[in-house]
């Protein structure tokens, strides 16, 4: 029986998921919603025969769906949630699930009082390169793990075609748009939680964003491991510069480009070998993953993938190290947790 979703938001990664979607077999795109009369006119054009609504809570009444991918603005999930979940709908909602810790955990609450699924796009786990290197760890195929450093470094056009403006005027960009899925990975592939976290944010003055858009953090992570991240939007040279090492008693496993590129070595080694991956279109491949997983999930009953539990873990790590950022204060992230009504 063919699973139908209802896609909430036509900006640019709305239209990737609503291709991911129509790809997908046994899964259909039943209908698709946006406020903007230009949003809709693309896709319309792009898309075809798929019905589009212009308010969320009609398309909810009118729409037949199993489901609803949400792909908007994050200040605007609370409200969306909610009227998901008041029409009996299981939710993949994209990340960030809310800019704040209160929204976020409310959303979260939500949806277990209403026992409906809620997953979180945090579609990066699902790459062959993410799901290699979390199995290097787990085994210890190269010793006990250590110390790790990751380092994102670009200039992001914020006015590009293509990519959302509002990150341009929003309160820590950098951190809650991409460094939330870095400090996820970190706690994913490693398979341990932060215990501490120091931080600091900041904003160059060429910087087209009204906020910070660099962070560097230190993290302590569960069983004393350390790991240092710097990433940045703001870089003085036009060129993405991604690597993430990860240093073992045995050898050294090394990430060399942001969703591929995996090399490893032994202590004695004089170079590193490359470990071979399966091709992975980024951002399309992983997201597919990600959605056959949550499906799989309703269908069946199980646990959805990248839960709003789960998810409320990296998010408070972010909120944290904001903390950290302001007061200069290391923060101690169980005690952050459970200040928030977060703790498990």
């Amino acid at each position: 029986m063919t699973f139908r979703i209802l896609l909430a938001g036509l900006g640019n990664r709305g239209k990737q998921w609503a291709g991911i979607v129509g790809a997908a077999p046994g899964i259909e795109l039943a209908a698709a919603v946006d406020p903007s009369p230009d949003a809709r006119a693309i896709f319309a054009e792009r898309f075809p025969g798929v019905p589009i609504h212009e308010d969320l809570g009609r398309a909810l009444s009118d729409v037949a769906c199993d489901a609803v991918l949400l792909v908007t603005p994050p200040d605007g999930h609370l409200a969306q949630a909610r009227a998901v979940f008041a029409a009996g709908k299981p939710l993949l909602c994209e990340k960030p699930v809310a800019t704040g810790l209160d929204e976020a955990l409310r959303i979260v609450e939500m949806s277990e009082q209403a026992r409906l699924p809620l997953s979180i796009g945090l579609n990066f786990r699902y790459l062959p390169v993410s799901m290699a290197l979390r199995d290097l760890v787990a085994t210890k195929t190269y010793g006990e793990p250590g110390f790790g450093n990751f380092v994102y470094q670009r200039n992001r056009d914020g006015m590009r075609p293509g990519l959302n403006k509002y990150p341009l005027t929003m309160r820590h960009p950098m951190m809650l748009e991409q460094s939330i899925h870095h400090l996820d990975l970190i706690r994913f592939c490693y398979g341990r939680e932060a215990t501490h976290v120091a931080c600091r944010t900041w904003n160059p003055g060429w910087s087209m964003y009204a906020h910070d858009a660099n962070v560097s953090c230190l993290l302590t992570l569960d069983g004393g491991m350390e790991v240092v991240y710097l990433g940045t939007w703001t870089g003085g040279w036009n060129e993405l510069r991604f690597e993430w090492r990860t240093d073992c008693a045995g050898g050294a496993i090394v990430q060399r480009e942001l969703f591929s590129d995996l090399a490893a070595a032994r202590t004695g080694d004089t170079a590193l070998t490359t470990i071979d991956l399966p091709e992975a279109r980024a951002f399309i491949d992983d997201s597919a993953a990600l959605l056959d997983a949550f499906v799989a999930a309703v269908r069946g009953g199980g646990a959805p993938p990248c839960g709003g539990r789960d998810h409320l873990r990296s998010l408070a790590l972010c909120f944290a190290a904001i903390e950290s950022a302001e007061t200069g204060q290391r923060v101690d992230i169980r005690a952050f947790e459970a200040r928030h009504g977060l703790a498990p």
